[in-house]
This record gives C-alpha cells, structure tokens and sequence, in this order.
C-alpha cells in the first residue's frame, strides 16, 4: 500500500478576526504546511499589485532571490523588486496560540481591521481585507470565463496517481 500524498500547496480560504493590536490566527490548515517544512514563521510583505499581503516560506523567498540574482544588476527592474519585495518582507513568527501580529503598514496597505481572509494560492498564500478579496474574486471569475482559462495537468509519473 502507498504512503499518502502529503500536502505541499496552501490551501482553503478562511476569515478571521484581527485585534486591536494587529494580532490574527493563521489557520492551521495554512501554519501546519509551515510547519511541516520546518518554519516557525512566515514570510510576507505587502503585494505591490494588489491590496493584500503576500506570505510564503523561507523556500519561496530563496528562489525569488535566485531568480532577481538572473536580473541585471544595476537594473531598474531589479532596484524595484528589491524595493519592493524584499526591503519590506518581514518574518513574522507565530506566538504559542498561532498569531502573528502584522505591521501597521501592511494593514494599512491592505486596508484591513477586525477581520482577514486568508487566501490559499498554492505555492503562497494571502491575506486581505474581507471586501475586497471578494470583489478581487469576483473579477477573476469574470476573467476566467471571458477567456475560457483552463489548467493543464502534467502527467504524473508512472506508478503514481
């Protein structure tokens, strides 16, 4: 018998409530998956195209840096992601009952007080102001079936599902 897949995206989407002091539960469907990987954190830093906080791992953030590592290095492209991404990302450790306290500035760029949604995005995950993923959702669908967007799987490996 084969062992169980284990979970390698973030998933699920879940509101919670944020505190006076800007302290709010990750969902432990999200913390679990960070934990699994061996972090007692999460990355993030505030989206610069849309009104959210972006998250991930220690992985993901490597492989961005190796990623700005193939850019021009006195570029302006480079200056700004680095501007962008990695001046403001922040490692956020959770407390004993799983909260992070976000910076005053990513919730003021997120526009967000009482309450978060926590996205599921795969590789990383977000964090939003309830409202406004809600109409960020409802135009993705609009996209997604004015362009017929589809997903192609690639096939598994053999002997594997």
């Amino acid at each position: 018998m084969s062992e169980p897949a284990k979970a390698k995206a973030f998933l699920s989407t879940t509101t919670v409530k944020v505190d006076g002091k800007g302290r709010v539960s990750v969902p432990a469907v999200l913390r679990n998956l960070l934990i699994e990987r061996g972090m007692q954190e999460v990355v993030a830093f505030p989206h610069f195209k849309l009104p959210c906080i972006e998250c991930c791992d220690w992985d993901r953030i490597n492989a961005m840096t190796e990623a700005a590592d193939g850019m021009d290095i006195f570029s302006d492209a480079l200056d700004d992601i680095s501007s962008l991404v990695f001046a403001q990302a922040t490692p956020l450790p959770w407390d004993t009952t799983g909260r992070i306290s976000l910076p005053e500035h990513f919730l003021g760029h997120a526009g967000i007080s009482g309450t978060a949604t926590f996205v599921g995005r795969g590789r990383t995950f977000q964090i939003w102001r309830p409202e406004d993923f809600l109409a960020h959702q409802n135009e993705q669908l609009r996209r997604a079936r004015d362009k017929g967007l589809s997903l192609t799987l690639r096939r598994p490996p053999e002997g594997g599902s």
